[in-house]
């Protein structure tokens, strides 16, 4: 079974992005446009603060933004490595779902491991 990253790689719609360390995805706040697959790098997601999250080849981030309500990005994401990585835009994305519905139970199942790792993390600090 391929991998969501592979899944966006291999949309015939997809975008492929090659960016240097320090290159902005997008900011917070501006218009949630595209989800994000990385092959291969870093990408720091923040919303200032200490308040940051990593993720790392073979993730997905940031269709919560896409499909969420306002259609905004929570966070703004920075290349801290050299990364090859792929966007989809909303459409192709909703579209890729109706082709591997599984494909929302992988990036969901995801998701829910990340956030037990935050709380985990949290606990560190009380």
């Amino acid at each position: 079974m391929p991998t969501a990253v592979q899944l966006i790689a291999e949309h015939r719609n997809h975008d492929q992005l090659i960016l240097p360390t320090g290159s902005l995805l997008f900011g917070r706040g501006t218009p949630a446009r595209s989800i994000y697959a990385i092959e291969r790098g870093f990408v720091e997601l923040s919303s200032g603060g200490r308040d940051r999250l990593r993720y790392g080849g073979g993730e997905v981030f940031f269709f919560e933004d896409l499909i969420g309500e306002r259609q905004r990005h929570s966070r703004t994401a920075t290349a801290i490595t050299p990364i090859h990585a792929f966007s989809l835009d909303r459409n192709s994305f909703m579209e890729l779902i109706h082709q591997h519905p599984t494909l929302v139970l992988t990036l969901l199942g995801r998701q829910h491991a990340r956030l037990r790792e935050q709380r985990m993390d949290a606990a560190h600090f009380y």
